[in-house]
């Protein structure tokens, strides 16, 4: 994605990533229903449960100062998940390849043409991955007076609540009740990192969302493995959260 005009971005930006990626593949109605409805979805399925995954950006040589980021390369690169298969990369092709988009906020903002499109390696899902995530994790609960709580890893009821949205969002998306087995284990296989980002910036609605930064083992079945490899894990996915990549260790 070679640099269009300007290079300076909002520290948070990934709400703002989630609406322009969304307006791309959107952009042509007609084109984007044939797709959903080759997949046997419609584009309410799609508002309920999104079926795809979007990652932060990745800035090779980046500068932060205060709530900007420079983004001082030429290209960046973000990768996305899809869970329908039936024409996807011959769709995403005509609807992203050579396209442009901005994000940012009043302050400033970044235009990016994309100018690649590129597959990744398949992957052999079994019943113990390893993981690390690309954006935050987040995990809501409701607390007893009904304010909205951001649960960390070291709550015990994290890992639980992470599970039980992944197999919600399943159902939702297959439009049946999961048989297969829900048994899970989660430990962390690294400090996880506290990341806090502002969505709906400039707005009446701005709120701060907490997730976490994790590489974690996750042992559960390998089909709900491949659901949240591909659809991401915890809430707010639609937002740009929850993007998950295999866990890359040092050789």
């Amino acid at each position: 994605m070679p640099e269009v005009s300007g290079n300076i971005l909002p520290i948070s930006y990934q709400f703002e990533l989630a609406a322009a990626f969304t307006r791309l593949i959107t952009s042509d109605k007609e084109a984007y229903d044939a797709w959903l409805a080759d997949n046997g979805l419609t584009p309410l399925d799609n508002i309920r449960q999104k079926v795809y995954s979007l990652s932060n950006l990745y800035v090779p040589k980046v500068f932060v100062e205060g709530d900007r980021l420079y983004v001082n390369v030429p290209r960046i690169q973000f990768w996305v998940s899809f869970l329908p298969e039936v024409e996807t990369r011959s769709f995403i092709d005509a609807q992203l390849l050579d396209k442009q988009f901005s994000i940012g906020d009043s302050k400033s903002a970044v235009t990016f043409k994309i100018s690649a499109i590129n597959d990744i390696s398949p992957v052999v899902f079994t019943d113990v991955m390893e993981y690390q995530s690309i954006s935050p994790v987040v995990i809501k609960a409701l607390r007893p007076n009904n304010t909205l709580d951001y649960l960390s890893p070291d709550n015990q009821f994290f890992s639980q609540f992470m599970v039980e949205e992944l197999i919600e969002r399943w159902e939702a998306f297959y439009k049946r009740k999961y048989e297969g087995d829900r048994s899970f284990h989660f430990n962390l296989l690294a400090a996880p990192r506290r990341k806090a980002v502002t969505i709906f910036t400039d707005t009446p609605r701005h709120q701060k969302v907490v997730g976490y930064m994790l590489k974690f083992k996750l042992k559960m079945s390998p089909v709900l493995q491949e659901f949240a490899y591909v659809c991401g894990l915890g809430d707010d996915i639609g937002f740009g959260f929850g993007y998950i990549e295999l866990l890359k260790k040092k050789k």
